[in-house]
């Protein structure tokens, strides 16, 4: 009886957490597909990602930035315990494959455990018109799973679009479920959200990142991230963000056709966490040299 009555409080236990974390996070929780950083290279510059977006990660960050590749990549992320907490284990898996007609993507995501369950399948196109603007679409398929509860899923759109501005400086926007997409009987709306700035090149080596996000249910919030390549075999980041107050670094290695990406990241209300993304670009070192010089490139 003693061990029944143990499982039962266990379970009670673990169908709170979330909606616990939920009150605890408020602009940050990590619920019915909210707006959460993922791999560790875009963590590592806490989020600012959007009008950088030049991998495979632009599936979740910009669409548009999709027509930059030039590679074939796969990049796989897995965090078995953010925080410190099974319930929140996160995994993403993205592919980007360059044809002469644009770049396609694909993003697939699983957040949560046994109990609760969200599942995400994300198809996406970018391309540009005469390389220096560029315009992308992300088709959504979002399943939510509660045990007990059984299942619901919907679809959505995100739209984005970059344009080069110098050869120094480029913009980016991006736009999450326009479609404002629901799920569940109660139509719980999913998160919208729109993200803009801008990336800062001086040297083909460095890139300052400042970025404006807004979720349209909570406080304006800014990113800024910086990253440098001090060789051609290894990347320092740093970022910053409000609302909530985080703090984050990272380090890239590259050996060939592999990239290993690590990313510390502090928030206000959860403390510390830490991700390892792993990714494999056919470019190798001469793709990442000319991702680097591609925005110079474009105005000679």
């Amino acid at each position: 009886m003693s061990c029944s009555f143990n499982k039962l409080v266990k379970k009670t236990i673990s169908c709170l957490l979330i909606p616990a974390l939920l009150i605890i996070l408020n602009k940050k929780s990590f619920s019915q597909f909210e707006n959460t950083d993922v791999g560790a290279r875009a963590t590592g510059l806490n989020g600012a990602f959007t009008s950088l977006s030049d991998n495979s990660l632009a599936v979740y960050y910009n669409p548009s930035g999709l027509g930059q590749m030039k590679y074939r990549e796969f990049s796989f992320y897995y965090s078995p315990a953010p925080y410190g907490l099974t319930e929140l284990s996160t995994a993403t898996l993205t592919y980007s494959e360059p044809f002469s007609f644009g770049t396609f993507g694909l993003g697939i995501k699983t957040y949560g455990y046994d109990l609760y369950r969200e599942t995400g399948v994300t198809v996406s196109y970018g391309n540009s018109f005469k390389k220096k603007i560029f315009y992308g679409l992300n088709l959504n398929y979002y399943n939510l799973k509660i045990k007990n509860y059984g299942s619901d899923f919907t679809f959505g759109i995100d739209a984005g679009a970059m344009a080069y501005i110098t050869n120094f400086l480029k913009w980016g926007f991006f736009a999450r479920n326009i479609t404002n997409a629901k799920i569940g009987q109660s139509k719980e709306k999913l998160a919208q959200v729109y993200r803009t700035g801008f990336t800062i090149q001086p040297r083909s080596d460095i890139n300052f990142i400042l970025e404006l996000e807004k979720d349209v249910r909570y406080n304006l919030s800014l990113r800024a991230g910086f990253e440098y390549s001090i060789i051609d075999y290894v990347d320092l980041r740093a970022g910053v963000g409000s609302e909530p107050t985080a703090f984050s670094g990272g380090i890239g290695f590259y050996y060939s056709l592999f990239q290993i990406d690590y990313a510390l990241n502090h928030t206000q209300d959860l403390g510390f966490t830490h991700q390892v993304t792993f990714s494999v670009n056919f470019g190798g070192l001469k793709g990442k040299k000319e991702s680097r010089e591609q925005l110079k490139r474009a105005f000679e």
